[in-house]
C-alpha cells in the first residue's frame, strides 16, 4: 500500500445497530476497491473484518477492526464497529480516531436504539455523519419509512439522495435524486442511464422534496429561493452537500444491498467527495514542556506526535499498538517518547492492519492510521511524540462496567495463569475490570453486560487455555 497524504486520507467509523449490516458492508467496500479477490460472509466466518474466534463463533463483531481501502486517488480507514452494547467500549475508542461516520440502518428493520446511540456518539464528537441503509434488496425494505423516521427524530437536514429502482422484488438500480437521473446496475461498482420508471415518482417527489428542504435550511437566501418556488440547480445542491456536510447541517442519506455488492461504489464517492481529510478537523494537546495548547490539527509540517486509540493484544497475531497521527510524519526507524511514562520507543516497523493482516509502511502522515507492533511500555490512551516536543493528548472518554459477577479458577493452581489472562484482557478492552474483595475472600470481574462477562470467560478459554467460573 503506497504512503497517502493528510489530504487524500478519510477516516471514517461504521456505527449502528447489531445485525444492520456494517461488517458485510466493510467486505463489499473491500472487494469492489479490488483489496480483496473473493467477498467473505459472515455465515461462513471468513469475513476480513470479524477475524476473532469468538466473532466468528458468534457471528457478530466483538472488536472494533481496522478496513484501510484505496478508492480513487483517496485512502479511506474504515473503522468496522460492533453494534451490540456490551462492547460499547470498542465503539467509543474508534470514535475518538474518526473524522466522520456512517451511520448504518437496516431498511428492512429500520431506525432502532442502536441508530440512535450512533447519532448521539456523532453529536458527542462532532462527527459529519452519512447514514446508508442496507438490505435494499429484501422485499419489506422501504427506503422512504426509513427517511421518513430519521427526519421526524432529526429534522430537515436529513437529505435523501437516492432513491432505490427495483423490479421483481429485486434491486436493479437508482435514481440520483440531484440530478433526476436514472441508472440501471451492469457490474460490480457499474452503472448505466435508464428512465425513471412511472412507479418511482410518487416516491421520488417525496425525497426530492426531503433533500430540497435540506438544502434550502442551509441559508437564508435559499430559504427565501425555496418558499418562492426557485429550483436549485445540480451545481448549487452538490456545493451545498460538499459544504454542509462537513459541520453535520445536512445529513445525506444513501442506500444499496451490500452482500450483491449494490450501492457500494456510490457509497465509497460519497466518502471521498462529501467527508473532511483530517486536516480540516481539529486536535489539541497539551505541551508538557511549556504546559500551553499544542495546536497539532494533523498538520505533517509540525513535530511528530501520536495517540495509541486501541490495543491488541492476541497471543496468535502478537501486541499492536493501533495510533492515529496527530501531527507530522511518522517512519519506520523513528524514536518516540512514551510521554504518560516518560519511555523511549523504537518504532522499528509500521504497519497498516487489514483486519488482522499487517501490511508493512515506510511512514504515515499526520491524520493516518496505523498499527506499531511489539511496543513494550504503550497501553491504549497514551501519547507518543518527540523528545524535543513531548505533547500529551487527552484519552478517550469510556463507558462505565456496573455488571459483575464473582470469578473463581475451574482448576486449582491456574490463578496466576488466569491473573495475567485477565491483565492481557484489559490491556486490550478498557471497559474490564477485576477487583479483590479482600473482606470476602472473592474475586470480581466486571464489564458492561452479561454477553461481555460471557465472552471474557470464552476467551479465557480458547485463547490462554484457563477455565473460569461465574456466580
Amino acid at each position: 500500500m503506497k504512503v497517502y497524504r493528510t489530504d487524500e486520507i478519510r477516516n471514517v467509523v461504521l456505527l449502528g445497530h447489531g445485525g444492520s449490516g456494517k461488517t458485510s458492508l466493510a467486505e463489499a467496500m473491500l472487494y469492489v476497491s479490488g483489496a480483496v479477490s473473493r467477498m467473505g460472509k459472515i455465515s461462513e466466518s471468513n469475513t476480513t473484518s470479524d477475524f476473532d474466534k469468538e466473532e466468528q463463533k458468534r457471528g457478530f463483531s466483538i472488536s472494533t477492526s481496522l478496513i484501510p481501502i484505496e478508492w480513487e486517488k483517496a485512502k479511506i480507514n474504515i473503522l468496522d464497529t460492533p453494534g451490540y452494547f456490551d462492547f460499547v467500549g470498542e465503539v467509543e475508542e474508534a470514535v475518538s480516531a474518526a473524522d466522520a461516520a456512517v451511520i448504518v440502518v437496516s431498511g428492512k428493520a429500520g431506525v432502532q436504539v442502536g441508530t440512535e446511540k450512533a447519532w448521539e456518539l456523532c453529536d458527542k464528537y462532532n462527527l459529519p455523519r452519512m447514514v446508508y441503509v442496507t438490505e435494499m434488496d429484501m422485499d419489506d425494505a422501504s427506503f422512504r419509512q426509513v427517511v421518513e423516521d430519521l427526519t421526524v427524530r432529526y429534522g430537515k437536514k436529513i437529505a435523501p439522495h437516492f432513491q432505490p429502482i427495483r423490479e421483481n422484488e429485486k434491486l436493479v438500480g437508482y435514481i440520483n435524486i440531484i440530478k433526476n437521473a436514472g441508472r440501471r446496475y451492469t457490474g460490480i461498482g457499474q452503472r448505466e442511464e435508464c428512465e425513471i420508471p412511472d412507479y418511482c415518482l410518487p416516491n421520488l417527489k417525496i425525497l426530492r422534496d426531503s433533500l430540497m428542504e435540506a438544502v434550502a435550511e442551509t441559508s437564508e437566501e435559499f430559504m427565501d429561493r425555496y418558499f418562492e418556488g426557485d429550483e436549485f440547480s445540480v451545481t448549487e445542491v452538490s456545493a451545498a452537500l460538499a459544504t454542509n456536510v462537513q459541520d453535520g447541517s445536512i445529513v445525506p442519506v444513501c442506500m444499496g444491498s451490500p452482500i450483491n455488492l449494490r450501492g457500494v461504489s456510490n457509497l465509497l464517492d460519497d466518502i471521498c467527495g462529501y467527508f473532511p481529510s483530517p486536516d480540516k478537523r481539529s486536535c489539541n494537546g497539551i505541551s508538557q514542556k511549556t504546559n500551553e495548547i499544542f495546536e497539532a490539527n494533523y498538520d505533517f509540517a509540525k513535530a511528530k506526535s501520536a495517540y495509541v486509540w486501541k490495543s491488541i493484544v492476541d497471543p496468535f497475531l502478537g501486541k499492536y499498538s493501533l495510533i492515529k497521527v496527530c501531527s507530522g510524519v511518522i517512519k519506520s526507524d523513528d524514536t518516540l517518547l512514551n510521554v504518560e511514562k516518560g519511555t523511549e520507543e523504537r518504532l522499528n516497523k509500521l504497519y497498516v492492519l487489514q483486519g488482522s493482516k499487517p501490511i508493512e509502511v515506510p511512514e504515515l502522515h499526520a491524520g493516518d492510521i496505523g498499527a506499531i507492533a511489539k511496543l513494550v511500555s504503550v497501553q491504549t490512551g497514551d501519547s507518543l511524540a518527540t523528545k524535543a516536543n513531548p505533547v500529551l493528548y487527552p484519552k478517550a472518554i469510556l463507558s462505565t462496567p456496573y455488571t459483575y459477577k464473582r470469578f473463581k479458577a475451574v482448576n486449582k493452581g491456574d490463578e496466576d495463569k488466569i491473573s495475567q489472562a485477565l491483565a492481557k484482557i484489559m490491556s486490550e478492552d478498557r471497559t474490564v475490570r477485576v477487583e479483590n474483595d479482600g473482606a470476602n475472600r472473592q474475586s470480581l470481574i466486571y464489564g458492561m453486560g452479561d454477553q461481555h462477562l460471557d465472552v471474557i470467560v470464552s476467551m479465557l478459554k480458547e485463547r490462554y487455555k484457563v477455565d473460569v467460573e461465574l456466580s
